[in-house]
């Protein structure tokens, strides 16, 4: 971009967009000043309720010595924790190139306010890891590729739709689910803060791609949600199973229970119970996941989408359109 495209800079004049841009200096907060970080952290506190770490909420897990549940829930926080700080520097990046390849004045604008909201987040994250004082656990390969590829995008409609229409639709469950359950204040307040940054950048995505499909013929629409509703309904069946029980195994064995691996049926088979109730709540339409609310607002799910990908009768879609239906019934 030169000096002379930067004179005339235009502003789509989209009224939820520029909004968000004005949210951003009203709901501004202060690293140093607006968290106690006097609050100690103690080595056996858990940080957060059991119930919150995958096989939490399992009887098996539950009946295990408090210790043992404290190191094993600790564990999980921590790692959770290093995957969102790291997450938060590559959304940083992700916005850099935003602000440097988009020609929309109000586009531009916001990507540049969310670019300090991440540096912020990523800041109370290593600090509240470091008040931890312990070496937390590694991100996972999966993860990190999943970054790496983000980070080698440079389109920006592809970027806007893994960053801040897609992860961040998922990551507002984390986050809420993180705060719901955090016991420690400390944390608690990081998370109330970050909470309310990270749902204006979730809804630049929505109303990007929305305005996007709107200016898309119904090829170009149905090709673009064939991509993303593939990944969002992955994603949402994409439970606790193998690969988070093995890591709990091992935090077992680490909190000295020696035959950690004689509790593993159990405890698969009692998560296997949660899985499937929490997939039925949310083909109920009474939780709808952010996800699928993203992509409603989007416009991902219109009827003619769903017919032509074969989406009609999917019980987490007609879960999702049910439960906006009763929603706005309410209003």
């Amino acid at each position: 971009m030169r000096t002379r495209e930067l004179l005339k800079l235009h502003n789509t004049g989209h009224p939820g967009i520029n909004s968000l841009f004005a949210k951003a200096h009203s709901a501004d907060w202060d690293f140093e000043n607006d968290v106690d970080w006097r609050l100690p952290v103690d080595p056996d506190d858990s940080l957060v309720a059991h119930g919150w770490a995958a096989y939490g909420k399992t009887p098996t897990f539950q009946a295990l010595p408090e210790p043992v549940k404290i190191h094993a829930t600790r564990r999980a926080v921590g790692r959770m924790l290093n995957i969102l700080q790291v997450g938060e520097s590559v959304a940083q990046n992700v916005c850099a190139k935003l602000v440097l390849t988009l020609r929309e004045e109000d586009y531009r604008n916001h990507a540049a306010a969310q670019a300090m909201d991440e540096a912020r987040h990523h800041l109370a994250y290593c600090r509240f890891i470091d008040a931890m004082d312990e070496e937390v656990e590694d991100i996972d390969s999966g993860t990190e590729m999943m970054f790496d590829a983000l980070l080698s995008m440079n389109d920006p409609l592809e970027l806007i739709a893994t960053e801040q229409f897609f992860l961040e639709s998922f990551a507002m469950s984390i986050f809420e689910g993180l705060r719901q359950d955090a016991t420690h204040p400390l944390l608690r307040r990081i998370l109330e803060l970050i909470t309310r940054d990270e749902s204006r950048h979730m809804g630049f995505g929505v109303l990007y791609i929305a305005e996007w499909m709107r200016r898309q013929p119904a090829d170009r629409r149905i090709a673009f949600a064939r991509q993303w509703m593939g990944q969002i309904l992955g994603s949402l069946m994409d439970r606790p199973g193998p690969i988070m029980l093995a890591r709990l195994v091992r935090r077992l064995h680490d909190a000295g229970v020696a035959d950690a691996e004689v509790l593993a049926p159990q405890l698969l088979r009692e998560q296997h119970e949660i899985n499937a109730a929490e997939l039925a709540e949310a083909a109920s339409g009474v939780k709808v996941p952010h996800l699928l609310k993203s992509a409603r607002r989007a416009g991902l799910l219109e009827p003619e989408i769903l017919e032509a990908l074969h989406l009609s009768s999917q019980p987490l879609i007609r879960g999702a359109l049910r439960g906006s239906a009763e929603t706005a019934s309410h209003d």
